[in-house]
């Protein structure tokens, strides 16, 4: 049986643990609505990328352009972001099954990996898989420059090498504050309908385009996607702090219920021990009196 000494070092401990885990739990709340803000701001910016890309591609539709280029499929690149730390519940875990069923499905093809995050390239290295590049320590209110290298590897494999035929990004999306999904979308190549698909007439109009058409579609089309790549970093950053937030919580509650119980079991045991004590004495002034 523990000592009263023990439980009450425990009940200690782990209401120290409780204090640090309420801490991360605040800290991780407010980062998640820091984080959910920075995806907004970024969408108008990605939004109105889309609009020129999509009017400069279609005056161009009769010129090919290897982005827009299907080819069959034999190598494919695949973006996983993922979270530089732990203790942020299963995201991570549930990231790596989605993408190992997608693998799956498709047994045909070579896949080669770009990691954003330590738990992803960890994941590509324990698994044997082609790792192209590796970023971690990407700041939550980091600038777009710090994917650069990870996107300069996708435009390089897929665009200059033309090793790659598909490039995938696989990120956690924050769908509410207890729920995150693993998702995928394709990056390359961008949706040929973009090609065929009028212009809506909100965005007709006469522009002069310098130096052309031409050498700006080949210079926005990468900067769309960084947007892209950007803005679903940002997504699983809140993914990260809303599913830390939920297990810090959560671990809250189980230290208070600790917490509880070892009260409870301290107090029985000191109540035991006083009782025996009485019980002793008593005994001992009986066998006294009877001398």
């Amino acid at each position: 049986m523990p000592s009263l000494r023990s439980i009450r070092s425990r009940i200690k401990s782990v209401k120290n643990t409780r204090q640090i885990t309420k801490a991360m739990e605040m800290v991780a709340s407010a980062k998640m609505r820091k984080a959910q803000q920075r995806v907004m701001d970024t969408r108008p910016y990605a939004e109105k990328i889309y609009e020129l890309m999509h009017r400069i591609a279609y005056l161009e539709r009769s010129f090919p352009n290897p982005y827009f280029e299907i080819r069959p499929v034999k190598t494919a690149g695949v973006v996983l972001v993922s979270t530089d730390r732990g203790l942020c519940g299963a995201i991570n875990a549930n990231l790596f099954r989605s993408l190992t069923r997608f693998m799956k499905e498709r047994p045909e093809v070579n896949f080669e990996f770009v990691t954003i995050g330590r738990n992803g390239r960890d994941f590509v290295r324990r698994s044997g898989f082609p790792l192209q590049g590796a970023i971690h320590g990407v700041k939550d209110r980091g600038t777009i420059e710090e994917i650069l290298p990870a996107t300069q590897v996708v435009i390089e494999e897929f665009y200059e090498k033309r090793h790659w035929e598909e490039v995938w990004i696989f990120y956690t999306q924050f769908e509410s504050i207890m729920s995150q999904k693993p998702r995928h979308e394709k990056l390359l190549p961008i949706d040929p309908r973009i090609l065929t698909e009028k212009v809506p007439s909100s965005l007709t109009g006469e522009y002069i385009f310098e130096p052309d058409r031409r050498e700006i579609l080949e210079v926005l089309i990468p900067r769309y996607f960084e947007t892209v790549i950007f803005q679903r970093v940002l997504e699983n950053f809140a993914s990260e702090y809303s599913a830390r937030m939920i297990a810090m919580k959560n671990a809250t509650a189980n230290a208070k219920e600790v917490i509880y119980g070892l009260t409870l079991t301290y107090n029985k045991l000191r109540q035991a021990n006083i009782t025996r004590e009485i019980s002793e004495i008593s005994s001992g002034a009986e066998a006294i009196s009877q001398g």
